[in-house]
């Protein structure tokens, strides 16, 4: 009873416990100030890792959360009890990023060591590792369905991959500058969406796809983006808006026929194309 009355006196104030028990509140506290007023909304505090945290991200089924951190590790965590389930250990360099696979049973994690590990999400068994960027990988994503794996390093490129066998299917090229922001695929996983476009990927058994592999033009992004140079505004990939220098981005993020750009001044501005843009 002393505890459940300790705890009481500790209680914010405007919660219903607090309203309800006042008078059970131990008679020798007279008063207990710097009380906050409402339940703090955070429901866990998951600790354990030794560096700074990078990303996280939930596995589909929302039973577990996957941390990357500056301490070369990754960690699975219980997403209800907060309970660490996995430290994944294996990268030589910081861990920038991770993100499970669409039926929950892998983890893909991009780190500075220049590589791209692929684990089991249930074992921690490293599957797979990925070489062949030259540069920091920043971000991974999964194809919907997880055949396929993408990479963006700051070695300027994005690379395909397959996802069973590790073998590097198609490297894109076009970028000015390291590729830094969350890339996905699209449900079709035919799209992969960059900070700069939308590239048309194809499946890796068709023509066009393999064509675009041979091809040091291709491929071209798709709809509304940023050329390599952050100079204009591009459709399909041709320039289409000037930019001036106060207008060019320090960040950027393309969303079908919006590009929204961050500045250095601390401006936020977009540019939405109309509707048939196409035949204009």
């Amino acid at each position: 009873m002393q505890i459940y009355a300790c705890a009481l006196a500790f209680c914010p104030t405007e919660t219903e416990i607090k309203k309800q028990y006042r008078k059970e509140q131990l008679p020798f506290i007279k008063s207990v100030t710097g009380i906050r007023d409402t339940w703090d909304p955070c429901l866990q505090t998951l600790e354990g890792h030794s560096g700074w945290v990078w990303l996280v991200a939930f596995s589909p089924d929302s039973t577990r959360l996957a941390s990357a951190s500056g301490d070369y590790t990754v960690k699975i965590w219980d997403a209800s009890s907060g309970t660490c389930l996995q430290t994944l250990k294996g990268h030589s360099g910081e861990v920038w990023s991770v993100a499970f696979s669409p039926d929950s049973t892998r983890l893909a994690s991009a780190s500075g060591d220049c590589t791209v590990k692929i684990w089991d999400a249930s074992s921690g068994t490293c599957l797979q590792t990925l070489e062949g960027h030259s540069g920091w990988v920043r971000s991974v994503a999964f194809s919907p369905d997880s055949t396929r794996l993408a990479s963006a390093s700051s070695d300027c490129t994005v690379k395909i991959w397959d996802a069973s066998s590790g073998t590097c299917l198609q490297t894109i090229e076009g970028h000015s500058g390291s590729v830094l922001p969350k890339i996905s695929f699209d449900a079709t996983s035919s799209y992969l969406h960059t900070g700069i476009g939308t590239i048309a990927l194809g499946t890796s058994s068709s023509s066009s796809y393999m064509t675009s592999i041979r091809d040091p033009q291709s491929p071209r992004y798709q709809g509304c983006g940023l050329s390599s140079d952050q100079k204009w505004i591009t459709y399909n990939s041709e320039n289409w808006v000037w930019l001036p220098s106060e207008y060019r981005p320090s960040c950027s993020a393309v969303s079908e026929k919006t590009v929204g750009i961050g500045v250095r001044t601390g401006k936020v501005w977009t540019y939405n194309f109309i509707d048939n843009v196409q035949d204009s």
